[in-house]
């Protein structure tokens, strides 16, 4: 969505509010320049990543590895 500022001024709440629910981004003009609005997302952490299931190997070996070795 693109708006200019004077629009960004009379209707700034609900345009963050529409930002963020749309996770769209607000491209405010002005003068010479253009402003750019986004949500801020934010990034795990290790520990909270989920857990899934896997290969284990021995980094060591990840030149030798085959494929066909994996087993369920």
């Amino acid at each position: 969505m693109q708006i200019k500022a004077s629009e960004l001024r009379r209707n700034l709440f609900s345009t963050l509010d529409r930002c963020i629910e749309s996770g769209e981004p607000v491209l405010v003009e002005r003068r010479h320049g253009t402003v750019a609005l986004r949500p801020h997302t934010r990034r795990l952490k290790v520990h909270e990543l989920p857990s899934r299931d896997g290969v284990l190997i021995n980094g060591d070996n990840l030149d030798s590895f085959s494929p066909s070795e994996w087993k369920p």
